[in-house]
């Protein structure tokens, strides 16, 4: 059985949906926090995170990107949701949204003084639009606190994932910058992160906010 090892820095950002799916799934993992900018040369393109896989033979695949990491865990251990062309279209689609609002969220928070008002703007405008769609598409799915079927899958966790590294992002803004997400605003959505939530094969990584 194969072992691995997640690099990334202390924080909570773009590794997030990784370590959900490695907790969910159980894998044995060790996260590892390299010296930056010592040792990103080490790294694939200089980049985190790296995803280092330790094969039984003791060999060992190393993989970088956080998409590309993602795809080969929910490919690994059967988290992808399964139909035709169009089901899987969905599944892409739904998670480049949520990298989509990541992004917009760190523009916003890395922003500077004078251009924060304007980013913030952004992000507001692109939750509204985000979760006016993710609401009709939980709807479609009968409410039920998936994006597909009655099971969690890998779209499942990235939302909540994403949203908790959005919230840790967002921890020192102004109270608005989370509204859209709000029970009130967004039922479905808070119905997904609860159905995630409670699952106790994510206890490690909720371990991880503690």
């Amino acid at each position: 059985m194969s072992s691995f090892v997640l690099r990334y820095f202390p924080a909570h950002s773009r590794a997030e949906t990784i370590k959900a799916i490695l907790s969910y799934t159980e894998t044995d993992y060790k996260y590892e926090t390299p010296e930056w900018p010592q040792q990103k040369c080490e790294q694939p393109a200089g980049k985190l995170p790296v995803l280092v896989e330790i094969l039984p033979d003791s060999s060992e695949y190393v993989l970088s990107d956080s998409l590309a990491i993602e795809s080969y865990l929910v490919d690994k251990f059967k988290l992808s949701v399964t139909g035709d062309s169009q089901i899987i279209a969905r599944q892409l689609e739904i998670r480049y949204q949520i990298k989509d609002m990541f992004e917009a969220c760190t523009l916003y928070r890395y922003s500077p003084p004078e251009a924060r008002q304007m980013f913030l703007d952004y992000f507001l405008s692109s939750a509204k639009d985000f979760v006016k769609y993710h609401e009709k598409l939980l709807a479609e799915n009968g409410s039920n606190g998936h994006y597909f079927g009655n099971n969690i899958t890998y779209v499942d966790l990235a939302a909540y994932a994403t949203y908790r590294a959005i919230e840790a992002q967002l921890s020192d803004a102004t109270p608005q910058a989370l509204a859209n997400f709000s029970k009130e605003n967004a039922p479905l959505m808070n119905k997904v992160f609860e159905t995630v939530s409670a699952e106790p094969r994510l206890a490690s990584y909720l371990a991880t906010f503690n």
